[in-house]
């Protein structure tokens, strides 16, 4: 019995071959259609279609191979259709076709335009307790008046707060750190947006922790994500898929 299973298991290697194929558009088949997962259905593995869309696959005469990219249908072919093809398998854009939407204009009296209020280099700005420029007026209301001892407690607190203010070095960095947090919740807006989990999911097939590490494995520059487009993105999202599975399966 045992003999028999490896008989089956040589044959069916022996069966095996790798194919060059060729994806390109079924609209305008002398342009290529570079990134589109190619799987082999049967065995498990797969390629992605270079530049020019070309793509290598080790494959037997019973397997069925997938076609798959955002924004075309996806397709599965077995094997001998595909050499019918003459291994060229031209994709299909997929059409969405959006209901009709009805725009009525409505007179709407717009205020003049206001200029932003002038932002302040002061770090300390929203911060009543800290403020170097003496008394805030809600400190005036409980007690600390300009008269009598008050006016003594006014002139030692202002004497302090000038203490603060020689501090021109610290007052720097605070206004610093303040802005470099700014910019870092600017970038995680930013790629939460382009690293959607379910997008991502979808893209690469990925999922639960392999999702998320791979999620902060992609560390584009703020520059990209503020000028990307969701073309560039996809593509960005599947060039880090190949630094990322190259580095786990060197790791393993």
């Amino acid at each position: 019995m045992l003999g028999l299973l490896g008989l089956l298991v040589t044959a069916h290697g022996q069966n095996q071959r790798q194919i060059r194929g060729r994806v390109v558009l079924a609209t305008d088949t002398l342009r290529p259609l570079p990134y589109v997962q190619v799987i082999n259905r049967s065995s498990g593995s797969g390629t992605v279609s270079d530049l020019d869309g070309y793509f290598r696959l080790t494959v037997s005469d019973n397997d069925k191979i997938g076609f798959r990219m955002i924004g075309y249908h996806d397709t599965l072919l077995t094997v001998s259709q595909l050499r019918q093809l003459n291994n060229v398998f031209a994709m299909k854009e997929r059409v969405v076709t959006l209901k009709p939407v009805t725009i009525r204009g409505q007179k709407q009296v717009y205020k003049p335009f206001a200029p932003p209020e002038a932002k302040s280099d002061d770090p300390y700005v929203g911060y009543r307790s800290v403020k170097p420029s003496g008394l805030d007026p809600v400190d005036q209301k409980i007690g600390l008046a300009t008269t009598g001892s008050g006016a003594a407690l006014e002139g030692a607190i202002t004497e302090f707060a000038n203490l603060f203010s020689k501090k021109a070095k610290q007052r720097k960095k605070i206004s610093a750190l303040k802005e470099r947090a700014r910019e870092e919740e600017y970038y995680k807006a930013l790629h939460d947006y382009w690293f959607d989990e379910e997008i991502v999911a979808e893209l690469t097939g990925y999922k639960g922790k392999d999702l998320q590490e791979f999620i902060a494995f992609c560390n584009p520059s703020l520059k990209f994500m503020e000028e990307a487009t969701e073309y560039q993105v996809i593509l960005q999202i599947w060039h880090y898929q190949k630094q990322y599975e190259k580095m786990y399966y060197r790791d393993m």
